[in-house]
């Protein structure tokens, strides 16, 4: 047993445990299982590990309640003080956000509002030109408005926005398959309830052992 917990797990209340583990893998590892001798060895051997095993589960969660119980109020409790500071959190994410999508938008209108009377007034310009006989006028530069500031300081911190790609599934049946997952919880159900076909899927019979200790 591990040292680093004696106040919590002594080792008084695990040592028969230990014990009868050691005897159990012995006996396991020295049994050969080549008639029905023993078969019935083998049997009552695994009937006796079943009990061992819930010995075992019953001795963990009897030193484990106490703590787990004790996490979980603890966990309650600092959840409840941290509700307030992350609704708060998303709510300026999302008030940040908003204005700078807003301030985006005004940004684009102005740039095109500008390329509008720019282009308007390169015509005119190339349309004086060529009344008065002179080469046509170089194109005018593409009128580009300073976007916002991606960071912004504070004395408690910075707020740093980023172009980030994300996705919304909008037709299931078009995904491509690479991108599905198995529903192995639904494949097993369907077999236990009598399924024999499902298309792609090798449905067969395993034995295996069911035992209980007396």
């Amino acid at each position: 047993m591990s040292v680093l917990l004696p106040e919590i797990v002594p080792e008084k209340e695990v040592k028969e445990i230990q014990s009868q583990a050691n005897k159990i893998v012995a006996a396991a590892q020295a049994l050969a299982v080549v008639d029905e001798a023993g078969m019935g060895e083998a049997t009552a051997l695994l009937g006796w590990i079943a009990r061992a095993k819930k010995q075992v589960e019953e001795k963990r969660k009897f030193f484990v309640k106490p703590l787990n119980d004790q996490v979980k109020k603890i966990n309650a409790m600092f959840k409840e003080y941290a509700a307030p500071l992350e609704q708060s959190d998303n709510l300026l994410r999302g008030k940040i956000l908003t204005y700078r999508r807003e301030q985006d938008r005004i940004r684009r209108e102005e740039e095109e509002r500008l390329r509008k009377l720019q282009e308007k007034e390169q015509k005119r310009l190339e349309k004086l030109a060529e009344k008065n006989g002179a080469p046509p006028p170089p194109p005018m530069p593409t009128p580009i408005i300073q976007e916002q500031a991606k960071t912004v300081h504070s004395d408690f911190g910075t707020v740093s926005a980023k172009k980030v790609w994300d996705f919304d599934v909008e037709d299931e049946s078009k995904v491509p398959r690479e991108f599905l997952m198995v529903n192995e919880k639904a494949i097993r159900a369907a077999v236990k309830a009598g399924v024999r076909n499902i298309p792609g899927v090798k449905i067969y019979q395993r034995e295996e052992l069911a035992v209980r200790s007396f």
